[in-house]
């Protein structure tokens, strides 16, 4: 997986990629599709969010 060296965490530039992935399938898939990916895409941009705020702060 990749990683931020000093965090360990999730990098921000493939949370990016998994979360414009995860709405791409959104968006082209069927109705099942949406339901069943809707929480996921949720949940990626709160994570999103999450470790870009801890990686601007861990910059300054």
């Amino acid at each position: 997986m990749i990683t931020i060296n000093n965090l360990g965490e999730i990098s921000p530039i493939f949370l990016t990629v998994l979360l414009i992935l995860c709405l791409i399938l959104i968006e082209l898939g069927n109705d099942k599709i949406k339901k069943m990916l809707t929480p996921f895409a949720i949940v990626l941009v709160f994570l999103f969010a999450i470790v870009a705020v801890t990686d601007i702060i861990s910059k300054f």
